[in-house]
């Protein structure tokens, strides 16, 4: 059989592909390894299958359509279309080579703990980017989990949309679901498919699916936790009791699905409180009596039209980090505080014990205060005095240099009276914020105060979650924009791609770091105002670099 495939060796496919070598066969399809330019010489895996079908168009915009793909654990797919060799019409999927498949390994070995997780862990990932696009990968089998590079990846020619019937050009096996080929492809398939895979990784032998209808596969008592668990939940004739691919990543990583449920509790908690202080305010009765003038409430006193800035952030003045300092009640734009009714004469009453008060006391605490000293010159001496009285302040508290004075006038009969400076209060600068994950390049120049107060700023610069195996597939550098919209309080509102880049991937994942994104909102007319900025992301094999620029206002 190979003798005739090996003819075809030498024939270009599509002006474009020159067939190398004959890699092998299935019950539907020929496989070539190929070379093309792109523009450096590649290397590419190019199925054949027969053109003779109805759905052959249907199968081309399918292939088309997967090559827009992304991801760091699908294999990618260069092009499709149909041909002609040797008086034979066939359509064609040229696809990135991979070296070996998990089929060839299995024959002659089971898979270690250590190299069933990564597989699992691979796997999963791939299947939860198609999942949430609404596709289907309808073959998950061990020949279909390829090696490129140190990736392992999973082929991606025979994708479908989910809920799609489609007819099974081939003879069906135990990796197809019990409900195909008569229902639908869905990702509870594809999770079947999964958990064959995984007892043929572990015992080198696939599940077997009982005669008796109602009975799931018996998993071989050499399989132990955590794989039994997985395989008993993802073997199950009832697609409806199968885990789904989101059940099976929190199996595999515990602590993410502690802390996800943690973070729900916790927005639980919130959202219910929010829930009982709205239920009250709604309850209140809309007419009230005339009440008595009541006693002074720190909730009757209006809140700051300035947004509160998360603890542990600082306003940045003139490329220094101080601390923000709420500005006087009395200034423009500031409302005024709720003032009490009092009657008419309780202030007089007031105003003149005070003034008693002020004629007894004050001669009394003017003769303790006074001391002469040995030349009989009077100083006054502050109570509280410390060594920052005298203008010197520890190096510590910030190198904080002293106000300069001026030299006294020199006497010739009497010292120069001391006179007691008030001690210095130096608030110490809370730390700055670092982003997470990676340490993000970003261009800021110092501003003075006054470019300060009409411009916002990134505070909290959250960096995507890109994988060490995913950043080491990158060549050159991979771009995303994204635009965020941001409220006065400096909450990112919503946020949308600018440009996406190359990858798919890595857009969803700098999407979902920049909503995160916390800013100190601009100033406009003395009151915070919403904004908009451009976050920019840089993708390379070293790491992901960061910058932001405000769009408006």
């Amino acid at each position: 059989m190979s003798e005739m495939w090996n003819k075809w060796i030498g024939q270009v496919v599509d002006h474009k592909y020159q067939l190398q070598q004959y890699l092998g066969t299935t019950d539907h399809s020929v496989v070539f390894l190929a070379e093309f330019h792109d523009p450096e010489v590649r290397q590419a895996a190019i199925k054949f299958v027969s053109a003779g079908f109805s759905e052959s168009e249907q199968q081309i915009a399918t292939w088309k359509e997967a090559a827009q793909l992304s991801h760091p654990h699908l294999i990618r797919i260069y092009g499709a279309g149909a041909c002609k060799i040797e008086d034979m019409d066939l359509l064609y999927v040229a696809m990135e080579y991979a070296e070996e498949n998990l089929g060839q390994v299995l024959p002659h070995r089971a898979l270690v703990a250590e190299e069933t997780k990564e597989m699992l862990s691979s796997i999963v990932d791939a299947l939860m980017y198609l999942h949430d696009r609404d596709l289907v990968h309808g073959h998950v089998k061990p020949s279909n989990v390829l090696a490129s590079g140190e990736l392992l990846k999973l082929s991606s020619d025979a994708l479908s949309t989910a809920g799609e019937v489609r007819e099974m050009r081939r003879e069906r096996s135990a990796y197809d679901a019990p409900e195909l080929p008569a229902a639908p492809y869905t990702p509870a398939a594809d999770v079947w498919s999964l958990g064959v895979t995984l007892l043929e990784a572990l015992t080198q032998q696939p599940a077997v699916l009982p005669f008796n209808e109602n009975a799931d596969p018996v998993i071989p008592p050499t399989v132990r936790d955590p794989y039994l668990e997985i395989a008993q939940h993802t073997l199950r004739r009832n697609p409806r009791l199968r885990w789904s691919i989101g059940q099976l990543a929190e199996q595999l990583n515990p602590a993410a699905a502690e802390a996800k449920a943690v973070a729900a509790v916790a927005g639980a908690r919130v959202s219910g409180a929010i829930g009982s202080t709205a239920a009250g305010v709604m309850a209140m009765p809309t007419t009230r009596p005339t009440p008595t003038p009541p006693a002074v409430s720190p909730l009757s006193v209006p809140l700051s039209q300035e947004p509160a800035i998360p603890l542990g952030k600082s306003q940045r003045v003139a490329g220094v980090e101080t601390e923000v300092t709420p500005a006087p009640e009395a200034e423009e734009g500031f409302a005024p505080r709720q003032s009490v009714a009092l009657p008419n004469y309780v202030i007089p009453l007031f105003a003149g014990a005070l003034l008693v008060i002020a004629l007894i006391v004050l001669p009394f605490a003017l003769r303790r205060g006074a001391k002469p000293d040995s030349n009989g010159v009077t100083s006054t001496t502050a109570a509280n005095s410390t060594p920052a009285a005298s203008g010197q302040l520890s190096s510590s508290a910030g190198s904080v240099q002293p106000p300069e004075t001026l030299p006294a006038a020199k006497s010739t009969t009497n010292p120069p009276a001391k006179t007691a400076t008030p001690p210095a209060t130096v608030t110490p600068t809370p730390p700055p914020v670092a982003p997470r994950n990676v340490e993000p390049t970003v261009s800021t120049k110092a501003k003075s105060s006054d470019s300060a107060l009409g411009e916002g700023e990134a505070l909290d610069q959250v960096a995507p979650a890109a994988s060490a195996k995913a950043l080491s597939t990158i060549h050159g550098t991979v771009r995303v924009g994204v635009k965020v919209h941001v409220d006065p309080a400096g909450r990112v509102t919503d946020a949308t791609l600018d440009s996406t880049g190359p990858s798919r991937y890595f857009a969803d994942l700098s999407l979902k770091a920049a909503r995160q994104w916390v800013f100190t909102a601009p100033v406009a007319d003395g009151r915070s105002a919403p904004s908009a900025w451009k976050i920019q992301f840089n993708y390379t094999q070293s790491g992901v670099q960061m910058s932001s620029e405000q769009v408006t206002p």
